[in-house]
């Protein structure tokens, strides 16, 4: 992959747009004023990224990754149009608690509030680890709060190339629509990630669910190394596992939900493991995730209980996104492929993957990623047909 380092061990893919911040640095080096007049000509000549958040999708993926990405390389990056391409656009809280996380780890001065049309952000620093606590329903003073796992999620690979140990907590959701449950975040996710050389852990402290109350989520990533992968070609299933949440709900709907996911594996003359989370919550709530680990690759399915939707329902859901995923031949599934697009472009080696369907989530964030990052990255297949990426250094 074209490019280069600087000594701060920043990632540059448009060199360009900050050399000349480089050259003031070295100018001014040893003055920690910053009324250096080549500091404050720097500064006044930072070039911003535009991003259009109404291309592709025109959804939240555009925003996660933007930032992720400035925080990585030290590009300045202006997202005009936030969130463009949905009925409610504008800054989220979502979007507001990464803009938060990553000013912290950048020193960046950045402008966005909640429902903003418009987001910039320009990191002053290398991209340091994060520890710390945050709620972001406090950050967005709204309620439901967003979902802390779709938050992890963006930051796991950023924070692996921090260079120190991150550790932190989230509190807002963690089972909630629009969102990895944190079952599936943990199992594949996280797992996947594990294959690419990224070190990273959560564990559930508290469950959040739409219904109300935010849970709580703690997470680690160590410095990582980047590694090139292939999840072409998926080979054998090693392991099949499903996980069945519920709070402040009866037994008979937990006993349920495992009599419904042990009668689809006999069905199906699958071995499936079958385990019953009963965490702590501030209101009643449910979900199934169940997954598939390959040889070479990972993916399933998850679905969220809601008042009057049987478990039986919310079981088969699941489990069809499951079947989805382990009968397309395919290494990844069409959640996980999205998440797999940063590590690829940025670990300097061939990546590749085939996934089960070609989503505009997909599409979208591959764009971002070209923005950014002068990398030979390919996506072929059409809108919700099997697709590949490949990622040639």
């Amino acid at each position: 992959m074209a490019g280069s380092r600087n000594k701060e061990n920043r990632w540059y893919g448009r060199a360009g747009a900050w050399s000349l911040r480089t050259r003031t640095a070295a100018a001014c080096e040893g003055s920690s004023s910053s009324n250096c007049p080549r500091k404050r000509k720097a500064r006044l000549q930072v070039e911003f990224l535009e991003i259009d958040g109404a291309h592709g999708e025109g959804g939240g993926s555009i925003v996660r990754t933007a930032l992720a990405l400035s925080a990585l390389t030290g590009q300045a990056v202006r997202i005009a149009n936030v969130r463009g391409g949905l009925q409610r656009p504008g800054v989220n809280p979502v979007d507001l608690a990464l803009l938060r996380i990553f000013s912290h780890c950048t020193g960046a001065v950045s402008r966005g509030e909640l429902g903003d049309s418009e987001i910039l952000f320009e990191p002053r620093a290398a991209l340091r680890p994060y520890r710390g606590n945050l709620d972001i329903g406090k950050v967005a003073r709204v309620s439901p709060s967003g979902s802390a796992t779709l938050i992890a999620q963006t930051l796991v690979v950023p924070l692996s190339q921090a260079g120190r140990l991150s550790g932190f907590r989230l509190r807002g959701g963690t089972h909630v629509p629009y969102a990895p449950t944190h079952e599936y975040l943990e199992m594949v996710t996280l797992s996947a990630l594990a294959e690419v050389g990224v070190g990273a852990w959560s564990s559930l402290a508290y469950a959040g669910y739409t219904s109300g109350g935010a849970g709580e989520m703690e997470m680690e990533v160590e410095p990582s190394a980047l590694c090139g992968f292939d999840f072409s070609a998926p080979g054998e299933l090693l392991d099949a596992k499903a996980v069945v949440v519920t709070s402040e709900l009866p037994e008979h709907v937990r006993s349920r939900g495992v009599e419904r996911l042990e009668a689809l594996a006999r069905r199906d003359g699958l071995e499936l493991g079958v385990r019953v989370l009963r965490p702590q919550s501030g209101a009643p709530g449910a979900a199934v995730t169940v997954t598939a680990r390959m040889e070479r690759g990972f993916g399933g399915g998850q679905s969220l209980g809601q008042r009057g939707k049987p478990m039986e329902e919310v079981v088969d859901e699941a489990y069809a996104g499951f079947i989805e995923f382990l009968n397309s031949g395919c290494g990844v599934d069409a959640h996980l492929a999205d998440q797999l697009v940063l590590p690829a472009a940025l670990c300097r080696e061939h990546a590749s993957f085939t996934t089960s369907r070609v989503t505009p989530t997909l599409a979208t964030v591959v764009w971002v990623v070209r923005q950014f990052i002068p990398v030979r990255l390919t996506l072929l297949g059409r809108e919700n047909e099997r697709g590949e990426i490949r990622v040639e250094p």
